[in-house]
């Protein structure tokens, strides 16, 4: 599933213990893009946070691993405590990217359930119209 805000577009996997989009990683994603917003404002784009957090509202009660860049935010859901933000991240490139990558077999030996990818949108540029147009 994806959709966009003014400010953000939010990019979805289903879930693959409900077969659905899940809210409480929806409604996480959407406060962690709201404080990166506010915390870059105040820090600079290089601002950056990785940790975790239990899915409270989340039927499973699932365990979701944070990344979150200025421009770039992702949110791995039923993810192991321990797991390797780096080896999380090369997984969604997998799904999210859009270049050609492979991984080893094993390296996510316990994939997770749902991922969230939060990217940050660029402010369009005003486009100025010539004055005179020629006939």
């Amino acid at each position: 599933m994806i959709w966009k805000t003014k400010t953000h577009e939010y990019s979805a996997t289903v879930c693959q213990r409900t077969g659905k989009t899940c809210p409480a990683l929806a409604r996480l994603a959407r406060s962690v893009s709201e404080a990166m917003t506010q915390a870059t404002a105040a820090t600079g784009d290089e601002f950056e946070f990785d940790g975790g957090s239990e899915l409270a509202h989340c039927a499973e009660g699932c365990h979701a691993t944070i990344r979150a860049q200025s421009d770039r935010i992702r949110i791995f859901c039923g993810t192991q405590s321990e797991a390797q933000p780096e080896d999380l991240n090369a997984y969604a490139d997998l799904i999210f990217g859009n270049t050609f990558t492979t991984l080893p077999s094993g390296l996510i030996a316990d994939p997770p359930c749902a991922i969230i990818e939060v990217v940050a949108l660029q402010p369009r540029k005003p486009v100025h119209a010539p004055e005179h147009l020629s006939a």
